[in-house]
């Protein structure tokens, strides 16, 4: 089958939003003229356990581990034009002014790889999600940051002749953490609790940038080497993750990020209250959005960077076609 495919693999998978952030910034760079000849012919999620089954699917596409898809209540699959449309039609909204950024982010260059000029129809992307991130730790993926050395990869391209990865998982927290008024490269004080695949890429971003890292417990712990910084009583963190979201303990913060996003309730403005840039609780939408924009940015299209929406954009328009799924 001829087409660029796109899935997103993990269990639990029936829940989350990437197919909807996918067509969005398509739709997008469709808009700005760009893929004038891409065809897409295949967005889907995989429920899966071992990365095997992702990668089975990338080379020879199949039906199997692909649960109904609960935003629309169906198989994606079936569900793939209507989610273009509602994409489509949610991109001419203007970003929330309740969204806009408190600091302009500090993005990472395009690492120069030997990557196609453009993006082909032959193409398949990925993103992972838990337990599949720790799995690829073969030279046969070529990284394009740390993601093999800190065994957390959460973004993959194969362009039909090898496979490229990234961990984009941490870049994505320190753009929502500009976002929400955190300078990181100023030595911002990170708490991380878990030491899972998320975990360390988040550590790893956040040290790079220049910020402190402290480990707040948890079953699985961060790695000495992505720790800087130890915390006393007084110790008020910049910005808290639950990455296990299993925190018992009080700890002092400025701001809280919980990855697991939640399904909302409420009116589109009540939404837009519970997700403006003045809550000190940031919804794990944020870090989804940032992540996949990133995803974009740095892996697939990183030929088509100046051209992606911005965060704020992406928020407003993620949150109305999730209104639109509901109504429909």
């Amino acid at each position: 089958m001829f087409g660029l495919r796109y899935a997103v693999g993990g269990d639990p998978i029936e829940h989350t939003l990437s197919p909807i952030l996918f067509d969005l910034v398509l739709a997008h760079l469709q808009k700005k003229g760009h893929f004038p000849s891409l065809k897409v012919s295949s967005i889907t999620i995989l429920e899966a356990n071992h990365i095997d089954e992702v990668l089975g699917w990338a080379y020879i596409e199949h039906d199997k581990h692909q649960p109904h898809w609960k935003p629309a209540n169906q198989k994606l699959k079936a569900f793939q034009s209507n989610l273009l449309k509602h994409a489509s039609e949610s991109i001419v909204h203007e970003a929330e002014a309740n969204f806009a950024p408190k600091l302009q982010p500090t993005l990472r260059e395009t690492v120069k790889l030997n990557f196609p000029d453009g993006s082909s129809s032959n193409e398949v992307w990925l993103n992972l999600t838990s337990p599949l991130k720790h799995q690829i730790q073969s030279m046969v993926f070529s990284p394009i940051d740390e993601a093999l050395d800190i065994i957390s990869v959460n973004a993959l391209r194969y362009d039909g002749q090898g496979w490229y990865c990234a961990t984009t998982d941490g870049r994505g927290v320190v753009h929502v953490a500009s976002h929400f008024g955190i300078d990181v490269s100023k030595g911002a004080i990170l708490g991380i609790h878990g030491g899972g695949g998320a975990a360390r890429s988040i550590a790893s971003a956040w040290l790079q940038q220049g910020g402190k890292v402290a480990s707040v417990g948890g079953r699985r712990q961060l790695p000495a080497t992505l720790v800087n910084s130890k915390i006393s009583d007084e110790t008020v963190f910049d910005l808290i993750i639950d990455a296990e979201g299993t925190l018992e303990q009080e700890v002092k913060a400025t701001l809280t990020l919980n990855p697991v996003y939640e399904p909302m309730n409420g009116s589109y403005d009540e939404r837009v209250e519970w997700l403006s840039v003045d809550n000190n609780s940031i919804d794990g939408r944020w870090m989804l959005a940032a992540q996949h924009l990133e995803c974009w940015r740095s892996l697939w299209t990183p030929h088509f960077a100046g051209d992606l929406p911005t965060l704020e954009q992406l928020m407003t328009w993620l949150l109305t076609v999730e209104c639109k799924l509901e109504q429909s």
